[in-house]
């Protein structure tokens, strides 16, 4: 059986990048995906309030072996990356943080380096999630992550004993 994997993104900034990532061959012919949704439904959870969100992202987190953390210029100002985060730690769930610097935007502009979001989580005693050594950071262009992904998520399934 597949390895389940959800994305965690800065929906409206990235989601177009992300889409690349997700539809490589290494994701779609390896892991099982969490679904990606259009704006319009993405929207619509939204307009039902926070604990919509909450649940969608439960919901969602169940059953997945891995978060790929997608991360631009902005993704670390998200509170529900933060929230996906931080769950996944406490859930004990492998994360494989990628930087997304140097992919193109749906216009074409190529964003500068952001914060990575797992120095903005925590763990339960107020560690930030960027020491955990079973947490890794790539760089999807310069470290060949279309190449490369579905190793990067087993080494972080098997640093947590998933």
């Amino acid at each position: 059986m597949a390895r389940k994997v959800f994305f965690s993104f800065h929906y409206a900034r990235d989601s177009h990048r992300v889409s690349q990532i997700r539809e490589c061959n290494s994701i779609s012919q390896h892991f099982q995906r969490s679904p990606f949704l259009a704006q319009s439904d993405w929207e619509s959870i939204q307009r039902n309030g926070s604990r919509a969100v909450q649940n969608w992202i439960d919901a969602n987190m169940d059953g997945t072996s891995v978060i790929i953390l997608c991360f631009g210029y902005e993704t670390y100002t998200r509170p529900w990356v933060k929230y996906e985060l931080e769950k996944a730690n406490k859930e004990n769930r492998g994360i494989v943080a990628i930087d997304l610097s140097g992919m193109k935007t749906l216009q074409q502009q190529i964003d500068p380096p952001g914060i990575n979001p797992m120095k903005k989580a925590f763990d339960a005693r107020g560690t930030e999630l960027i020491y955990y050594h079973t947490y890794k950071t790539y760089h999807w262009l310069n470290d060949d992550g279309r190449n490369n992904i579905n190793l990067w998520v087993e080494n972080a399934a098997n640093l947590v004993g998933r």
